[in-house]
């Protein structure tokens, strides 16, 4: 009886252990984000108050903690760039956050209460990953602050609200002067709700929150590509930079794959353009355009676009030919590892041939050994999992069609794009990735329309001899 009780309390505690174990596993992200905060609060405390006590770090822990799992861990993952990259996209998110909490801590124990600003980390999330993820930082940043404040609602609409003016304000930035501006609407705005809410008490604290304010500015131009190059997540300012043609993993890929350059500086054109029609990132779709055939540099010549005689193919198998063509992918995704690329434009490097099928190397297989086996001349994908992704795919296909049609037409164009965006949709490539019919159809016509405009045949001007034009 008493080796039966043994049994039964092992097993128990055996899937006891299994649960807490499977708990921690599936939710380590969210634990690990849960102690950071804790940590944060026993800095803070340390700091303004001199001394660590249970009761202020179980009051404030308890309010501070429910507010960010209701704001915070509810509505964050809401974005689909935290599904695929958590890491970095967290990464973006706090780091800021927690920069800028920890630099107000000194601020308001060093310099005023007025000094606190939440511009530096709502501007910085909001150029790395957009302007709802910014307002829902400004609105952590001045909760935390409110909340150690006694709770003090004022203080924080004092806070929140010019955070919320700087994420909309800053949302289009593309350049890093246009940085400034939101300086100018957050202060008018601290300036107002200051007054409006009586927490006004000398000419010289609408001063101090000016300078603050301004400060902060200076600070988010200066420290913005360290975030870049630390998380890997750029705003649009950091990839205009990147997409620099000196850049050198352009300038390498221009003078050992002059083909796959010029293919690539078409297909940017084809993706800005497309991008633009449906409200995608153009800025994105460019700068990935650029960079994702960079693996081509290995083996070039393997490559129709730089092959000027022999085709090299012809003298190897189909599954080594197959093997090659991938590796432009794999090597590609080194090169953006290495050189901290956005992981936006690793993804479309690896994204941009999805898990598509090489039908010309698969036939010449089959009709060699009779085998169907259309894995091993699969690319490695995955497929695309974002619009900018799949708008690189569409026009990537595409261009390569253009080049190998003899007569271009509108009407042809348009019925063999038909065809080719079907194929996709068949081939499940296009379901992850976001795009409506509808926005599949603007994108086609925009393509078409950009094509025949780069393709438009000149006026054949009558020949005049050199001099019956001199005078």
């Amino acid at each position: 009886m008493k080796n039966k009780n043994t049994e039964n309390n092992k097993r128990i505690s055996k899937n006891l252990f299994q649960k807490v174990n499977l708990f921690f596993s599936k939710n380590k992200g969210f634990i690990s984000r849960v102690v950071l905060f804790i940590f944060l609060a026993l800095f803070t405390e340390w700091l303004i108050f001199n001394r660590i006590s249970l009761n202020f770090q179980l009051s404030f822990n308890l309010v501070f903690l429910v507010f960010w799992i209701f704001i915070g861990e509810f509505l964050l993952p809401k974005n689909k760039m935290f599904k695929l990259h958590p890491k970095n996209y967290w990464a973006a998110f706090l780091t800021p956050l927690f920069f800028n909490i920890i630099l107000n801590l000194f601020v308001f124990k060093y310099v005023n209460i007025f000094a606190i600003s939440t511009i530096l980390s709502t501007l910085i999330i909001t150029l790395l990953i957009d302007y709802s993820t910014g307002l829902i930082s400004g609105l952590i940043f001045s909760a935390y602050f409110g909340i150690l404040f006694g709770f003090d609602l004022k203080f924080t609409i004092f806070l929140f609200l010019p955070a919320a003016v700087v994420a909309l304000s800053s949302r289009k930035t593309k350049r890093r002067i246009e940085i400034i501006l939101p300086f100018f609407w957050a202060s008018l705005t601290q300036i107002i709700v200051a007054y409006v809410i009586n927490l006004y008490y000398t000419p010289l604290d609408y001063l101090i929150i000016i300078e603050s304010n301004f400060l902060s500015v200076l600070v988010t131009m200066g420290i913005l590509p360290f975030f870049e190059y630390l998380t890997r997540v750029y705003s649009e300012i950091g990839l205009l930079e990147l997409g620099n043609l000196s850049n050198p993993l352009l300038k390498n890929l221009s003078l050992k794959a002059p083909g796959t350059y010029y293919h690539s500086m078409i297909i940017s054109n084809l993706a800005e353009s497309s991008a633009e029609i449906i409200n995608g990132n153009m800025v994105l779709a460019r700068v990935g355009s650029y960079f994702h055939d960079i693996g081509k540099v290995w083996r070039p010549q393997f490559f129709s676009e730089n092959q000027k005689n022999k085709n090299p193919h012809s003298d190897i198998s189909a599954k080594l030919s197959s093997l090659i063509l991938n590796n432009h992918v794999t090597y590609g995704i080194e090169l953006a590892k290495k050189h901290r690329l956005p992981i936006l434009i690793e993804d479309m490097i690896a994204q941009h041939h999805g898990t598509r099928v090489k039908q010309f190397f698969y036939s010449e297989y089959y009709n060699q050994t009779g085998i169907k086996d259309t894995n091993m001349f699969r690319y490695p994908g995955p497929i695309p999992q974002f619009k900018e992704a799949a708008i690189l795919m569409i026009c990537d296909v595409t261009e390569a069609m253009v080049r190998s049609m003899q007569d271009l037409s509108a009407v042809d164009l348009n019925e063999k794009l038909d065809n080719l965006i079907n194929s996709l949709f068949f081939e499940g490539q296009l379901d992850d990735c976001g795009l409506t019919l509808r926005e599949v159809k603007k994108i086609k016509g925009r393509i078409i329309r950009t094509i025949m405009e780069m393709n438009h045949k000149r006026i054949s001007y009558p020949k005049v001899e050199a001099k019956e034009l001199k005078e």
